[in-house]
């Protein structure tokens, strides 16, 4: 199983260098037919934030940000390895 979100464009930070970060928020529609409404019900609220050390993907993101929505697929994979990251871990 795997699952759909919809996300746009926050806001683009770019890094000396090359690369920059990306922040994401899911869409939203009032109109009830739209396929933004529905994925606003599924997922009214988050925020997903990319450091992105690729000059050519964060250009990616620049150059499609103000016409372009993005599905983001989720799809579980065996962990291959115990390293966790941040402040949170799960089980």
């Amino acid at each position: 199983m795997s699952v759909r979100a919809k996300f746009y464009v926050v806001s683009l930070a770019p890094w000396n260098g090359g690369g920059g970060e990306v922040k994401l928020a899911p869409v939203y529609s009032s109109d009830k037919e739209h396929e933004n409404k529905k994925f606003w019900d599924a997922t009214p609220s988050g925020e997903v934030r990319l450091g992105i050390n690729n000059p050519a993907a964060y250009a990616f993101f620049h150059d499609h940000a103000r016409d372009y929505e993005f599905y983001m697929d989720i799809t579980p994979v065996e962990k291959t390895s115990n390293k966790v990251v941040g402040t949170q871990s799960t089980p």
